[in-house]
This record gives C-alpha cells, structure tokens and sequence, in this order.
C-alpha cells in the first residue's frame, strides 16, 4: 500500500512538472535554433530525472516485496511445524484408540512418544502466532497431549503393581482427544495451505 501510495506521488509529481514545462513552452514557443536545442535539453533532462525517479522507485518496490517474501516464508515456515505437532498429537490418539494390543509394554513405548511430543509443544508458546486458528489449534493439542499422557503413565504406572493396566479408560480419553483436536487442526492446515499459495504465487 505504502509503495503504490509512493509510486503515485512520483507520478503526478512526473506529471506537474511536465504539464508546467509544456505550458511554459506553449507561452513562449521557440523561434530560432538555439531555443529548440535549449528546450530540447530541458524536455530531455526533466524526462531523465523521471526515469531516474521510477528506477528508484521501482527498486525500492522490490526490495519491498523481497522483504515481504523472506518474512512470510519464515513465519510459514513456524507454521509448518507447530502443524506437524498438532497432527502428531492427533494420529497418535488415532493409534491409541483403536490399539490391537493391551500389554505394559504398549503402555509404556506410547507413553513416551506422547511425552516426547508433549515436551516439545510446551516449548511452543501460541500467543506468538498471529492468527487464531494457530493459537486455538495448539492451545487444543497441548491440552490433549497432557491429559493423555497422563492417562498413559497412570495406566502404565497401575500395570506395574499388579492391579492391570486399565487400557478402556486410555482409549475412551484418546477417543476424545481425537476428536477434540482434528477440527481446530483441518483449520489450521487449511489456513497454512492458503499461505502456502500464496507464497508460491510470490
């Protein structure tokens, strides 16, 4: 907005002094060849501080625009991969709610892929992200990733003392989470789509 604002000032500026020149050359027209010549240098010299003007302009115009390429690539970039943990917290709810096995062992290796990922969504902080589909999709998946490892340890934690590990209430809650999470996510991937676009259509 600010360089098409400045691009138009260049030109009615462009546009005033020529528009003063031409009058100044209709009020007093040339008569010998001197005076062609002089004014000949005078169109000449005002045409080339335009054009210098424009190049000017114009360099600044894709400085501009190359500098707004490079943010949003970055900020996409963060995108990318707070939606890669927010699809990681909802297909391993997806593989805990519909697990074949019911061992302590099962327990514990979920237990730590779910830690894993809860240790790094905790390093995200989504009041950073500017818009609200982020914030609401991280805000979801940093919930459900907590409360089902906690499940997960608790039910490992039961297994291991000899009063069984409790696998339906595990479930039941990844079930939930699954659920919880898949909505604000498929909007969150839509909106990093969009920008993807974008920055392809550069």
């Amino acid at each position: 907005m600010k360089s098409k604002l400045e691009t138009a000032m260049v030109c009615g500026a462009a546009v005033l002094v020529y528009g003063a020149l031409i009058g100044v050359f209709a009020a007093y027209p040339p008569s010998t060849t001197g005076e062609w010549a002089a004014w000949a240098q005078a169109f000449g010299s005002v045409a080339a501080i335009g054009v210098g003007l424009w190049m000017v302009q114009r360099q600044h115009a894709l400085q501009a625009q190359r500098r707004a390429a490079r943010e949003l690539a970055a900020r996409l970039s963060v995108h990318q991969g707070a939606l890669q943990l927010v699809d990681a917290v909802y297909k391993v709810a997806e593989r805990v709610k519909s697990h074949p096995d019911e061992t302590a062992l099962d327990l514990l290796h979920l237990s730590l892929e779910v830690e894993g990922i809860t240790s790094a969504l905790s390093n995200v902080d989504p009041l950073r992200f500017e818009t609200p589909r982020a914030i609401d999709a991280l805000l979801m998946a940093q919930a459900a990733s907590r409360k089902m490892l906690a499940h997960l340890q608790r039910a490992y934690d039961l297994s291991l003392d000899g009063r069984g590990h409790k696998w339906a209430p595990v479930k039941e809650f990844a079930e939930q989470a699954s659920a919880s999470v898949k909505p604000p996510m498929d909007a969150f991937r839509a909106e990093v789509g969009e920008a993807e676009k974008a920055l392809a259509a550069g």
